[in-house]
């Protein structure tokens, strides 16, 4: 493999991010797209009841599973590489943002169902 390694790499090196925080990054980015997908091609008008709770239900799951990941390998990167607990924090706050928009996509996805 070349020493400069993949176009992804390059990229995000040439744009300031290292590997920490470039998983924080692609975690929003994947949020954001999808709600972007979903709010371009109406998708709630023409999906069923199942479907419209399933997806912000999966979203919340996800976020869940992102905080308590982002506290786990920041614990074990500070006792490991003494990093700055900063790390830690950064990825919960993301978590929790991201919680908080899943958290408000399923009530307002109840609210279009019952009306």
């Amino acid at each position: 493999m070349k020493a400069g390694g993949t176009a992804a790499a390059r990229f995000f090196r040439s744009i300031g991010l290292p590997s920490g925080k470039r998983s924080l990054l692609m975690l929003v980015v994947a949020w954001a797209l999808n709600l972007f997908w979903l709010g371009l091609n109406y998708f709630w008008r023409f999906s069923s009841v199942e479907v419209l709770l399933a997806i912000p239900v999966l979203l919340l799951l996800y976020a869940l599973l992102a905080l308590v990941s982002y506290v786990y390998w920041g614990v074990r990167q500070v006792r490991e590489e003494d990093s700055p607990y900063a790390n830690v924090m950064v990825g919960v706050i993301v978590a929790v943002t991201l919680l908080y928009f899943n958290f408000n996509l399923l009530q307002f996805v109840l609210q279009a169902i019952e009306r």
